[in-house]
């Protein structure tokens, strides 16, 4: 590989890293968000105050947004739930193998959701619906915290398909 193509790939996964944190950052600043605005609606709602009547509304809302960033920063770092009871057991080429056929299924089912959140949040931006609660937007910005994580998640799950294949070629080396 040259040096120029080596520095150009060096480029791409220190930008990936880059939005990986990103969305790790997000997801932490959201939550603790949530957290102070879900603390002070209760004194103020205590203190017979109802200054935030859509802090129920945007607690969600932030909730989704969060745990949508989160979850490509945690398949990232390793971070998410595995049930590798079975795995431990086989013999390490075919838990390779398995490793390979997950990450497959993560690819189908994530680029699936991409694909379905695109389509979904083109018709509402096309139709022009809107989300009416005590805030008024979009109804297609509802949809794009699933397609942006949807997305990346697609890519990690690609990434770890491709280690997860040069793991497995070098087994026996």
């Amino acid at each position: 590989m040259t040096t120029a193509s080596t520095s150009g790939v060096g480029v791409l996964e220190h930008g990936y890293k880059l939005i990986m944190s990103a969305c790790g950052a997000l997801a932490a600043i959201i939550f603790g968000l949530m957290s102070l605005l879900i603390g002070f609606d209760v004194i103020l709602r205590n203190l017979g105050y109802d200054w935030i009547p859509s802090s129920v509304e945007l607690s969600e809302y932030m909730l989704m947004i969060a745990t949508f960033a989160g979850a490509p920063w945690l398949l990232h770092h390793n971070g998410h739930i595995r049930v590798d009871v079975i795995v431990n057991k086989l013999p390490a080429v075919f838990a390779r193998q398995l490793e390979v056929l997950c990450n497959l299924i993560g690819i189908a089912v994530c680029a699936t959701l991409t694909w379905q959140s695109y389509i979904i949040a083109l018709d509402n931006a096309t139709t022009g619906t809107l989300v009416f609660k005590e805030l008024v937007f979009p109804e297609w910005w509802l949809n794009l915290p699933l397609l942006m994580a949807s997305l990346l998640l697609t890519i990690e799950f690609c990434r770890r398909l491709r280690q997860s294949i040069h793991h497995l070629r070098h087994q026996g080396n």
